[in-house]
């Protein structure tokens, strides 16, 4: 029997509310990268991007405090554990680079 996952999750969550928002770029610190697939030596991928975004958000914003995570299965939520390791950081970009 096959089990289809969704990426996304489970769509709906009571009492869950998005992120507060940071009004003022200038006001970030630290950011998170959330890749949703490991890098890999050709094509585009998005743990590449995430050193070009580090340069740039460090040389226009002055942010040098940056963690990166990988998801191990990229169809599947990332763990609880993993979010975890982002909470106090400012902003998380989540992307795969296709």
């Amino acid at each position: 029997m096959m089990k289809l996952v969704d990426p996304r999750g489970t769509l709906e969550r009571p009492g869950k509310r998005l992120a507060r928002r940071v009004g003022d770029p200038a006001r970030l610190r630290r950011i998170g990268f959330l890749s949703n697939e490991a890098e890999h030596p050709t094509g585009p991928h998005f743990v590449g991007y995430t050193r070009v975004l580090g340069r740039m958000l460090s040389e226009r914003l002055g942010i040098t405090d940056f963690h990166l995570e990988i998801k191990p299965v990229l169809s599947r939520p990332a763990e609880p554990d993993m979010i975890a390791r982002f909470r106090g950081y400012d902003a998380v970009v989540n992307g795969l680079a296709k």
